[in-house]
């Protein structure tokens, strides 16, 4: 890193890091050369191979141990680009500690913080997660730019104490520098008003989900400490797209069918916001919502809890539900108290597509969101996608190592 000349933006926060990170990519691929990891490569192994631009051994140790050779000679070789953008997820305490001392940040961009990573031997606590992410912002000299949202209390708190102008806040807030309104959501993208600076622009982006447009504001921000016009960023976010398995739209092969592909993972909020976007869309003539729904992983000692929460929204978004998954059940066991009735319970994802492909209708919005240990819903994407041909370029996990598993 030390022959890395140009700018490094961190990206941390419990959910949106991958998004975020590919939405300053494309903000700012549009007039600098830039770099960033690949896929979710953002822990202590993931973050060094991006640097060298090398890809995971996974479980192999031939390949890594080719891999150290090969990152021992890459390690005297010259950095190129203006820009490294990369995302830095923490999973305990002292991973943050970790990564900073591999990469140090010019931009930390930090995103929400919400309950998850809570299961044994990770985090007690939402203060402990908090605390360990602010870290990242907490690493900035003097001269670095500190990317807030507002919209968690905890994250607020890091706006005091720095610099004037070396600070920019984005979200709902009423106080946030950056923010938009007026949301609108179809099938065809999300438009929005962007309040900035004292303006306000009309604005477009091709990607699904009124919670894909704060992710978009950081990477705006973003564009704007590079010196970027605020209609520069705005024209570059045209091009937005979001990774594999967050809220992309897929063809079914039933006749005017679509998934809202969001089988990535899933958390509380997330959740929430994605059956917020399912609750928006409006299916052609006869078509029902449909959501369905894996366990939500790593929530510990709160994971009952936090279903039922979730599970209230449920009957206000859809039409019907389909859980898979242990957990899950009390999705549904909430949703039947609110006086849901179509809804479908599957122990594992296999079982959702024996029982429930075939129950896919004509112009039907199907959601499909669940965590990926044990439950691995973009399974169910595949079978039901029009061309399944294109599962290793739409859907997550489909390289040769994910088919192991």
């Amino acid at each position: 890193m030390k022959k890395f000349k140009g700018k490094v933006i961190c990206v941390t926060g419990s959910v949106g890091k991958t998004s975020i990170k590919e939405a300053i990519y494309t903000v700012l691929n549009s007039k600098f050369r830039v770099m960033k990891n690949p896929g979710n490569m953002n822990t202590e192994f993931g973050l060094p191979l991006t640097i060298l631009k090398m890809e995971s051994g996974y479980s192999s140790a031939v390949k890594w141990s080719y891999l150290l050779l090969k990152g021992f000679y890459k390690s005297f070789r010259p950095m190129y680009g203006e820009v490294l953008v990369v995302e830095t997820g923490v999973d305990k305490p002292g991973d943050m500690d970790v990564l900073l001392s591999i990469v140090k940040p010019d931009v930390a961009v930090m995103n929400l913080v919400a309950p998850v990573h809570l299961d044994e031997g990770q985090f007690s606590t939402l203060d402990e997660i908090f605390e360990e992410k602010s870290k990242l912002v907490k690493a900035l000299n003097e001269d670095g730019f500190a990317v807030l949202n507002v919209d968690d209390e905890r994250v607020k708190k890091l706006t005091g104490g720095r610099a004037k102008g070396k600070t920019h806040t984005f979200g709902e807030n009423p106080e946030a520098m950056y923010k938009a309104t007026s949301i609108e959501e179809t099938l065809e993208g999300t438009s929005f008003n962007l309040s900035a600076e004292g303006r306000r622009i009309e604005a477009q982006i091709p990607v699904l989900g009124a919670h894909s447009v704060p992710v978009l504001l950081p990477a705006i921000v973003c564009g704007r400490i590079m010196g970027m016009t605020l209609e520069e960023t705005l024209e570059a976010a045209k091009r937005m797209a979001l990774p594999p398995g967050r809220l992309n739209l897929i063809e079914c092969a039933v006749e005017g069918a679509v998934v809202v592909d969001s089988s990535y993972n899933s958390s509380p909020k997330s959740c929430v916001a994605s059956l917020k976007t399912l609750s928006n869309l409006k299916p052609r003539s006869g078509g029902r919502k449909i959501a369905i729904l894996g366990n939500m992983n790593e929530l510990g000692e709160n994971a009952e809890r936090l279903h039922k929460e979730v599970g209230a929204h449920i009957p206000d978004s859809c039409d019907i539900l389909v859980t898979v998954g242990k957990m899950a059940k009390h999705f549904a066991e909430i949703a039947e108290d609110k006086g849901m009735k179509k809804i479908f319970q599957y122990t594992n994802t296999q079982e959702c597509i024996a029982e429930f492909k075939d129950k896919i209708q004509e112009n039907d919005i199907i959601l499909v969101k669940g965590s990926q240990n044990n439950v691995r819903l973009e399974r169910f994407v595949k079978e039901v996608m029009k061309y399944p041909e294109q599962a290793s370029d739409l859907l997550v996990r489909q390289g040769k190592h994910w088919q192991k598993f």
